[in-house]
């Protein structure tokens, strides 16, 4: 059948030829009407909004009340700091602004409350260009010409169809806000604590409602600890470790998990005898016990340069490690199961390579449950890590959900909010992930019918 796209506006290319004819550019010029055709078409709103957000970010909320002196940087951010922020730092000292000349002015902290404003500008303008993206692309109607002369819409496409069935389901739609929410409170959480989440000035504040083990109120939402600090912004601190661990290890466990079982379903014989008894040795494993003991010898072993390693990172390969087993046996089926089909056999037949054929024509038909597997495997990821920390395997420098359930035990009867507000916080989002798999789950199953 012939096909016939019908399109609202021009490619890019054909905007850049109009553009020379009208301005009477030569062709040598092209690289000049390329700028400006983005600049006019394409990213013109998107510079004002980025630029609205951070001005209005980093110098209206300050004057509004806004401190930024609380700002930290967390974990992940302070690695990134160190890498390339002290030599930022650096120039503007060889430019002749030191933190003395300001006196007691927190240049530091000021640097990192408009690079947490940067992210968040960032952020938001990356969601609206992947969302008209997106709208570009399910938006196009192709036209077919049938048999019979008569034009037809072609049918949608697999993603568009599971976008369908996603949005009709309302506790899905739910699950995807809320991690959605999660995430941006994890990159951005600097900038809504009122304290410094390891300092003990509410220690000195029991005039207004501080001190050591307070009560919530209205200037401490959740309380302070038995060190006096403010609970409320260690919560949000503690949300980066979470879901920092639980997204790279399930990354790490996905790349192991889909690699070896790949391998496994597409070459078999030896190759697959040796990675499933691999597999099998992982799941005959007790993860708990041996997570417990590749921590512990990892932080309080011998070898120095290891236990200078951050405690998120050893966790994330810990995790990683001994979590791909189950998703490995699931794509060694699926890729079995694919690999004697007719188009299988047909790119084998026209001479593509067994990398081709795994990568293009075996992996993107399992995808859907790897997508699954993944997300619920990032809810585990938390779990796990929340489970660590409690048992005492976290260190004392890290602010992690788990570790100040552990640190609440002794004053629970007095003060039993300690605990309640991060083991709500894992329940909640850990409940979050599970909703979101299960409901792609069942947006992604081609059995469904609208």
């Amino acid at each position: 059948m012939q096909r016939i796209k019908k399109t609202q506006k021009g490619s890019f290319s054909t905007r850049l030829d109009n553009y020379l004819v009208k301005k009477r550019l030569p062709k040598s010029m092209s690289w000049a009407g390329a700028l400006a055709v983005l600049w006019q078409h394409y990213y013109l709103n998107y510079i004002i909004q980025f630029l609205a957000i951070f001005l209005i970010g980093g110098g209206l909320l300050p004057l509004m009340g806004v401190s930024y002196t609380n700002v930290k940087l967390g974990p992940i951010s302070g690695y990134l700091w160190h890498t390339w922020g002290n030599g930022f730092i650096n120039i503007i000292t060889e430019a002749g602004i030191t933190t003395g000349s300001f006196g007691d002015f927190p240049v530091k902290s000021l640097i990192a409350y408009l690079l947490y404003v940067f992210i968040v500008a960032a952020v938001w303008i990356s969601i609206k260009i992947g969302w008209r993206y997106y709208r570009k692309v399910t938006g196009k109607k192709e036209m077919i010409i049938a048999k019979d002369g008569t034009l037809r819409e072609r049918s949608p496409s697999q993603w568009t169809l599971v976008w369908r069935r996603y949005r009709k389901n309302k506790v899905a739609v739910l699950s995807a806000t809320l991690v959605v929410g999660i995430t941006i409170l994890a990159i951005v959480y600097p900038i809504l604590m009122p304290f410094s989440p390891v300092g003990t000035t509410p220690l000195f504040d029991a005039w207004n409602g501080g001190g050591s083990l307070a009560n919530p109120n209205l200037k401490y939402p959740g309380g302070t600890d038995i060190l006096g600090r403010d609970e409320f912004s260690r919560l949000l601190a503690g949300s980066e470790v979470s879901l920092t661990v639980g997204l790279f290890s399930t990354v790490m466990s996905v790349l192991i998990g889909v690699t070896l079982g790949a391998l496994a379903g597409y070459y078999r014989g030896w190759t697959e005898e040796i990675i499933m008894r691999i597999t099998d040795m992982f799941l005959a494993l007790p993860f708990l016990v041996i997570a417990i003991l590749a921590v512990s010898f990892i932080r309080r072993g011998r070898l120095v340069f290891l236990r200078r390693i951050p405690q998120s990172i050893v966790i994330i390969v810990v995790l990683g490690i001994f979590g791909w087993a189950g998703l490995c046996r699931l794509v060694t089926a699926n890729t079995k199961q694919i690999y004697n089909l007719d188009y299988v056999n047909a790119a084998r037949v026209l001479g593509a390579s067994n990398r081709r054929i795994i990568l293009v024509h075996i992996l993107p038909n399992i995808l859907a449950p790897i997508i699954v597997i993944a997300t619920i495997s990032i809810a585990g990821g938390i779990l796990s890590e929340a489970g660590l920390t409690f048992l005492g395997l976290g260190s004392p420098t890290t602010i992690s959900w788990g570790q100040m359930v552990n640190e609440a035990q002794t004053v629970l009867k007095t003060n039993p909010e300690l605990a309640l507000l991060p083991g709500f916080a894992i329940f909640f989002v850990v409940l979050a992930f599970n909703l979101l798999g299960d409901a792609l789950r069942d947006a992604l199953d081609p059995r469904l019918r609208e």
